[in-house]
């Protein structure tokens, strides 16, 4: 005998008409980012491409070291966000084990340069490690801190994005602000518009710490919420034709209330734009939208400024 299960309304509703507020890291986030930086890294004719080239090995080392831990996340955080909030938070006791091993990983991978500066970070003790990853959670580093910050970086996106992918669209209701990730309280690194789907068309806010998404809508600016003095920024790839392929999808949305800029990337131009790795291969939008007088908003873990 057929029998037919019937469910509930709201779960009928949610098929049909429901935009999930939060989406989740993909698994393989970081061996997919490898991809990406070394695509970058190919079509940039810089040496730029030298450290878009490290930072592809960085990632591969990434998904390799989040497979071999046990990252449980054993409770949600009770404050305001789901996760731990970064800023206000201690440093997590798996972050040692972790930065060492991805150090130990990248042995034999990289140059000779960036290898001078992993044995350095080798040599330091548990206690000089969590001093060093809490200034950079708290973003109170130091000058002396800037070549190992990347390394404690990709550590600390490891354990965050490892505890995000353990969680479902129920445990991050929508929220109000969504100028941070509710899941971690970050800045954005930038946003995506998606093309699959349901979801085609929609913005998607990118977290560069534990790589959530969120929604937010594309007429309103991400930094400070208006909706009336946005406008789209792109280098015009027929009046600069030498221009590198991750500029098609690179847009800035800027906004004339706050005077911020974010930037966006289409994938209906660059199927495998990763706000994390194009950020970092089109730097020069960044030039052209700061000589218009607009400030960067959020911060990319792998775009150390003096």
């Amino acid at each position: 005998m057929k029998t037919t299960t019937i469910k509930p309304v709201e779960e009928i509703q949610k098929g049909l008409f429901h935009t999930p507020f939060w989406l989740a890291p993909e698994q393989e986030i970081f061996a997919e980012r490898a991809v990406r930086f070394k695509e970058l890294a190919q079509a940039d004719k810089s040496e730029w491409n030298l450290y878009l080239t490290l930072l592809s090995t960085v990632c591969e080392a990434q998904q390799a070291v989040m497979a071999r831990h046990d990252l449980t996340l054993n409770q949600l955080s009770e404050g305001a966000t789901v996760l731990p909030e970064a800023l206000n938070s201690d440093v997590p006791s798996e972050f040692y084990d972790v930065f060492g091993d991805i150090l130990k990983e990248v042995n034999g991978k990289i140059t000779a340069t960036a290898a001078i500066e992993v044995s350095k970070l080798k040599a330091l003790s548990q206690e000089q490690a969590k001093a060093l990853a809490k200034r950079v959670l708290t973003q109170t580093t130091e000058d002396q801190d800037r070549s190992a910050e990347i390394w404690v970086q990709a550590a600390l996106q490891v354990i965050w994005t490892a505890w995000a992918l353990q969680l479902t669209e129920d445990h991050v209701p929508p929220t109000e602000d969504r100028t941070i990730c509710p899941c971690c309280g970050t800045e954005p690194v930038g946003s995506v518009v998606l093309i699959k789907g349901d979801l085609n068309g929609f913005r998607y806010m990118h977290c560069p710490l534990c790589n959530s998404r969120w929604n937010v809508l594309r007429a309103k600016c991400p930094t400070c919420g208006d909706a009336g003095n946005m406008r789209i920024q792109h280098i015009d790839e027929k009046s600069t034709p030498e221009l590198a392929p991750v500029y098609q999808g690179a847009h800035a949305e800027s906004c004339k209330s706050c005077h911020s800029y974010r930037k966006l990337y289409r994938l209906d131009k660059q199927q495998y734009a990763d706000p994390v790795a194009d950020d970092l291969a089109s730097l020069g939008l960044d030039i052209v939208v700061g000589e218009a007088g607009f400030d960067r908003a959020g911060g990319n873990p792998f775009l150390l400024l003096d």
